[in-house]
């Protein structure tokens, strides 16, 4: 299986299988170690024990991974072609930010002259809250004057994509790039 890299289309449900694999083998290691304790011993008072209890704590944190990859959404396949069918081709793909209160699902997003645009697919996403957050991750990566733009038409997000991909790239977008996918799942 051919790893998918966090922004591009497809990773949500690629790593939705990855997380759920982890919690499964990790559980299945943690049973085997507590019987083999059981069968060799004849009691569960042994090391093995110990060690499968231990085992317990990485299986929960990938427990907790699947849950959220499990509920997450990712970019659909329509607005992808969609997208391709134009030429345009978005930075990040099949984002999801967790933020205190809530979390928010963009399909596509791009960075590009101060100015970061996406579109969710989400049908019950408070656009304001997302701009908002999104807009507090460019301050603390130094992008204090960008500008934050969320869509919920898919069309209106494609006009803008074009205009932002018909003007010339600047360089310094890659720290701020990389933050964005530092606080998306």
């Amino acid at each position: 299986m051919k790893r998918i890299k966090k922004g591009t289309y497809g990773y949500i449900a690629f790593q939705r299988k990855v997380e759920i694999a982890k919690t499964i083998v990790m559980l299945a290691l943690s049973f085997g170690l507590y019987n083999l304790g059981i069968y060799s011993t004849g009691s569960n008072k042994n090391l093995l024990t110990l060690f499968a209890v231990l085992g317990c704590l990485p299986m929960a944190k990938f427990c907790v991974n699947a849950i959220m990859f499990i509920r997450a959404k990712g970019c659909s396949e329509e607005l992808y072609n969609k997208l391709a069918g134009k030429n345009l081709s978005a930075d990040f793909y099949d984002l999801y930010f967790t933020a205190f209160k809530k979390n928010y699902q963009v399909s596509a997003l791009t960075y590009k002259r101060k100015s970061l645009i996406g579109v969710s697919e989400d049908e019950n996403i408070d656009i304001a809250e997302v701009e908002a957050h999104l807009k507090a991750v460019l301050e603390n990566a130094g992008a204090k004057d960008a500008t934050v733009k969320i869509f919920k038409d898919t069309d209106k997000f494609i006009d803008r994509l074009s205009e932002l991909c018909s003007l010339e790239e600047d360089n310094d977008n890659a720290f701020i790039k990389d933050n964005i996918l530092g606080v998306s799942l």
